[in-house]
């Protein structure tokens, strides 16, 4: 079996997508395609241009590359854009304030035992 780098970012994209719980529908919205591309994308039936790759990946709030990658993106990495895009449009005033409760929240957490997702 060949190595295919349109089946493998096809792979990622519908990773991306499922992980956030999204439709092809949704997706597509979002990037404004029609839904039958995100589909075709997801197969590896359709090359996507430069211009998408950055739409998708400024949408899943990873970077580009990340889409190209062997392997899932670094969690620690892709927790830490989530956090960073969760703070987007916020004053710096609020993002310290979000930032106090999370602390407060992490310190909390210590003295349970830890989140297992799914459990």
């Amino acid at each position: 079996m060949s190595y295919d780098i349109y089946q493998h970012i096809g792979r990622r994209i519908r990773e991306e997508r499922v992980r956030r719980g999204w439709t092809q529908e949704q997706l597509a919205d979002k990037i404004e395609v029609h839904t039958s591309f995100i589909g075709q994308l997801e197969r590896g039936l359709k090359k996507p241009s430069l211009v998408t790759l950055k739409k998708l990946a400024d949408i899943f709030g990873i970077k580009a590359g990340d889409l190209l990658a062997e392997g899932p993106p670094p969690k620690a990495q892709s927790l830490q854009r989530g956090f960073e895009n969760l703070l987007q449009g916020y004053s710096l005033k609020q993002q310290a304030f979000l930032y106090d409760v999370f602390r407060r929240l992490a310190r909390q957490f210590k003295k349970f035992p830890p989140y297992e997702p799914g459990s």
